[in-house]
């Protein structure tokens, strides 16, 4: 998808935004979110995972039932809800303390006619600061490529069917899942691993 003058409008807003909170340097974003706070946000709001794990359980039973293109959309949908929902969104009201604002911020950096490209960045930096795990690196077991990579071509997808009407394979779907999968298992809980979390029934975020 191309870089659109509302894509560039919405960068514009969000780096003006991002250099008046933090005027300095953007490392400094990171350096100031603990994991004690970000481990205190997850068990106040523990089921921060659920939507994302109820739309990779529709995007199975879609797969199931022979609709690739639909299970595409909703393992899509999966993967951003993992990502912005469960992810992004914690960190963000961490730093900025004003729910309205970090709400703000958050849809900005996520819009999905942006893709991964928008916040792929401070993840990296999040996970790097917090977990020591170079998000960059890591891949499912198998894949050619990247999580990163695969996430996008998945948004890429996702985007042809929804707004060009184009049709997905069943090989689609089941690679569409096998990315949800690994955003779930191999991010989200690794992360709550390092801030000595875990979940219980594959979604309620407790203490270990």
């Amino acid at each position: 998808m191309s870089y659109t003058l509302h894509d560039a409008m919405l960068d514009e807003g969000y780096e003006a935004m991002y250099r008046e909170l933090y005027p300095e340097h953007r490392a400094q974003a990171i350096e100031e979110f603990t994991s004690e706070r970000l481990q205190s946000y997850y068990l106040q709001n523990p089921d921060v995972a659920v939507k994302g794990a109820l739309s990779f359980k529709e995007a199975s039973a879609l797969l199931e039932h022979g609709h690739a293109s639909a299970c595409v959309v909703f393992a899509a949908t999966s993967v951003e809800q993992f990502l912005k929902a469960a992810l992004l969104r914690p960190v963000v009201f961490g730093l900025i303390h004003v729910e309205s604002l970090a709400t703000l911020i958050v849809d900005i950096v996520t819009d999905q006619n942006g893709g991964m490209e928008r916040y792929k960045k401070l993840l990296s930096g999040l996970f790097k600061h917090l977990a020591d795990i170079e998000l960059t690196s890591v891949r499912r077991e198998g894949a050619p490529k990247p999580l990163l990579e695969e996430i996008a071509a998945l948004q890429k997808l996702r985007n042809a069917i929804v707004h060009r009407g184009e049709q997905a394979t069943a090989p689609d779907g089941e690679q569409a899942l096998a990315v949800a999968n690994a955003v779930y298992s191999q991010v989200f809980v690794r992360l709550l691993a390092a801030l000595g979390l875990r979940t219980i029934k594959g979604v309620r975020i407790v203490a270990e």
